[in-house]
């Protein structure tokens, strides 16, 4: 298993995880506003990875036809 390099690379997986677990756009941003006071790299990693993720899920979704 690759072991995230920094800060940012951990967020990143984070923000993934934490979008494909469901968890709600509001609960993602007040993480991601805790952390950018103690690691800006990790908040933009986790938001970047959350928006990632939510981005590809809504395309599979249109691909597939799923309207949940």
């Amino acid at each position: 298993m690759d072991v995230p390099d920094n800060s940012f690379d951990a967020g990143y997986l984070d923000g993934e995880l934490a979008a494909i677990t469901g968890l709600t756009s509001r609960r993602a941003h007040a993480r991601i506003a805790m952390a950018e006071t103690y690691d800006r790299l990790y908040a933009q990693g986790y938001s970047d990875g959350y928006l990632n993720a939510t981005a590809v899920n809504n395309v599979l979704r249109q691909t597939t036809g799923d309207t949940r």
